[in-house]
This record gives structure tokens, C-alpha cells and sequence, in this order.
């Protein structure tokens, strides 16, 4: 059968019967969620799968809007060095970035 419509109603209809030994339930069927979310994801943990699922959250202030994009250029050493530094903080590199220019502005502005 190639219908996958077909197929789709008729599984919502409970007519497809399951394989013998395959239904989990309970923990074990929490387990193989979550395996499969990992997989899915790519991620080491629920935490960073739901991050992923999820995606990104929105830089502005009311959560909502465009998030402008910055195209910069920099030094080979400028960026090994912001590369070392979000590394060691377990940031992005943009978000070092950001940071940078934000304590910037308030000495400068």
C-alpha cells in the first residue's frame, strides 16, 4: 500500500494492528521518546533537544520582531581570539560579540 493517507486514517482509526513485541508503554516508552528526540536532534540531552525543537528565542527586549543580522569582518587572530573566549564560556561567538558591543556603547555613548 503506497496511499499514506490511507494509511494515516486508517492508523488513527486503530486499524493497523501493532507487530507482537513492539508496543511499549510506561518508562520504557518515555525512553525510547526521548531516544528518538536525541536522534532526531542530534543533542546530548532533553535540556539542548528541546532547545533545538524550539529554536532560537528572539533577541528583542518584547520577545518579538526581527532580529537584525550583522555582517562583519575580522582579523584571523581577532577571530581565534573571540573563538577561545566563547569557547571558554560555553557561549556563541555572536553573543560575545553582542556583549562587546554593548559595553562599548556604554563607555561610548
Amino acid at each position: 500500500m503506497n496511499d499514506y493517507d490511507e494509511l494515516a486514517r486508517r492508523a488513527e482509526r486503530g486499524e493497523l494492528p501493532a507487530i507482537p513485541d513492539t508496543v511499549l508503554v510506561g518508562a520504557a516508552a518515555a525512553a525510547s521518546g526521548r531516544q528518538m528526540l536525541l536522534d532526531a536532534t542530534g543533542a546530548n540531552n532533553i535540556v539542548e533537544a528541546t532547545q533545538i525543537a524550539l529554536g532560537r528565542p528572539r533577541l528583542s527586549d518584547a520577545g518579538h520582531g526581527p532580529s537584525p543580522v550583522w555582517k562583519v569582518r575580522a582579523t584571523e587572530n581577532l577571530d581565534a581570539e573571540v573563538t577561545q573566549i566563547a569557547g571558554q564560556r560555553g557561549v556563541t561567538k555572536s553573543r560575545v560579540i553582542r556583549e562587546a558591543v554593548e559595553e562599548y556603547l556604554s563607555v561610548h555613548a
